[in-house]
């Protein structure tokens, strides 16, 4: 068998003990561990992080980032900045809120700016080898149907595109020279796979467990939600789904995440295989949720309830951990964490900070939660979340541990709290966007939908 096609077919043994030896690892004293050397950015497009099992899914969609969340750092407060991959990739790149990357120049305007450094342009400035394969049709290097401006491959040495559209196995594929290369410099590969991104279609050759049987509708059967989108925002003629058909389509989008799955295992044992997983930091994450009516809307890109924003953050760091962590965290915290773990002193303008002091038990950093998603802004401290509508000039308040799934608005009876969010969004608004920026975002999901992405 050779070393490729160990993203094919591994052994059952090999991956538990790959699972094994991350513990071994993890549970060592840091005391005694030497600095990381390498970094691993795994970023899975619209992956909700209650669909996974060690948040607490009921299906078995997840085993191997389960046992990966167990021997690593596990957040269970995590949320994403925005809900469509522009902007919050760009705010997972760069530690900076979405209002950092509105209003640019039409032919650039899904891309980091040039005056924002990323990690890759951080890391490569320090003599990192920097790379990464994205299967995302908005983070590329080079123009496409959906990113005509590109914008994403400044600071990395490689950048591969073969994947857009394709599954987590053509991912792993790309990325196995990348970890088996000799070069000896230090790296940092990002990995951006695209499963479980609509349209909902697991490998034909993968055995289903939840997504049985034929449905009527082509849609549905496709795992297409997009004919419902086309109804909610498009004025088209309703398709008719059924409450039976909207359970499919989240059948088939668990499918796909337990593909991932099984694709995730094999990467986790070609970096043991490689020797690499000792002295490497693998930073789990999402770039957003996905809606299946719970609120009304379908796909993403629409809403900031947590179906939408609320993420996995799993960060395994050699000689750190095992430990599960509550406090309330920001996805654009990953970056001035990495650097911090690499002994890297940036100065620069992050907007994120470190979850060192989290992780070691020595300090806190600041609770609260941001988001931004068209003319809607929220604010949370991982107990309640307020949601304010620019344009609207409306205001949701939700208690996020009596009501997980955002269904009753408590804003007349808990008023002290929502003056206290609000004080703390109003100030966040100020220090970020100032005024203007609400049209700006709004141009940005025109221009996405004026592409094609965003239905």
């Amino acid at each position: 068998m050779t070393r490729r096609s160990l993203f094919i077919l591994v052994p059952a043994a090999l991956l538990l003990g790959t699972l094994g030896a991350l513990g071994a690892c993890s549970k060592t004293d840091s005391a005694g561990a030497g600095a990381p050397r390498n970094v691993i950015v795994v970023l899975v497009d619209t992956l909700r992080a209650d669909h996974l099992g060690i948040y607490g899914y009921s299906r078995p969609t997840s085993p191997n980032v389960d046992a990966f969340a167990r021997e690593s750092l596990l957040f269970q407060n995590a949320r994403s900045q925005a809900s469509c991959t522009f902007p919050s990739a760009n705010s997972i790149l760069t530690s900076r809120y979405p209002s950092a990357f509105l209003g640019q120049p039409s032919e650039r305007a899904l891309g980091i700016p040039a005056d924002i450094p990323s990690i890759a342009e951080i890391l490569s400035e320090r003599g990192y080898r920097t790379a990464a394969v994205s299967s995302s049709p908005v983070v590329r290097n080079t123009p496409g149907r959906f990113n005509p401006g590109a914008g994403f491959g400044r600071g990395f040495e490689s950048f591969h595109e073969d994947c857009v559209w394709k599954s987590a196995a053509c991912v792993n594929r790309a990325a196995l020279p990348l970890i088996q290369s000799k070069d000896e410099r230090p790296f940092f590969l990002y990995l951006h796979y695209l499963d479980p991104h609509g349209p909902y279609a697991p490998p034909k050759n993968q055995a289903r467990r939840w997504a049985l049987g034929k449905p009527d509708k082509k849609f549905v059967r496709d795992g297409n939600p997009n004919p419902i989108g086309d109804m909610l925002y498009k004025g088209a003629a309703d398709p008719g789904a059924t409450k039976a058909d909207l359970q499919y389509l989240m059948d088939l989008y668990d499918e796909e995440i337990a593909f991932f799955d099984s694709q995730f295992a094999l990467l986790l044992a070609e970096l043991k295989t490689s020797g690499r997983l000792d002295d490497t930091m693998i930073v789990f994450i999402s770039d957003h949720g996905e809606e299946f009516l719970e609120h009304g809307h379908i796909k993403h890109c629409r809403t900031l309830f947590d179906t939408s924003i609320k993420t996995p953050m799993i960060v395994h760091i050699p000689g750190v951990g095992p430990k599960t962590l509550a406090q309330p965290v920001q996805n654009l915290d990953v970056v001035p964490t990495l650097l911090d773990y690499l002994g890297i002193d940036e100065q620069l303008s992050f907007e994120g900070k470190s979850l060192r002091p989290v992780i070691e038990g020595t300090g806190e950093v600041d609770p609260h939660q941001y988001g931004m998603q068209g003319t809607l802004r929220s604010a949370s401290d991982g107990k309640h979340k307020l949601i304010h509508d620019l344009g609207k000039g409306s205001y949701e308040l939700y208690d996020l541990k009596a009501d997980s799934g955002e269904s009753r608005d408590t804003l007349r009876n808990a008023r002290r709290i929502f003056h206290g969010l609000r004080q703390s969004l109003t100030a966040w608004l100020g220090k970020t966007e100032g005024t203007g920026k609400a049209e700006e975002s709004l141009e940005a999901e025109r221009k996405l939908r004026s592409l094609g992405y965003l239905e």
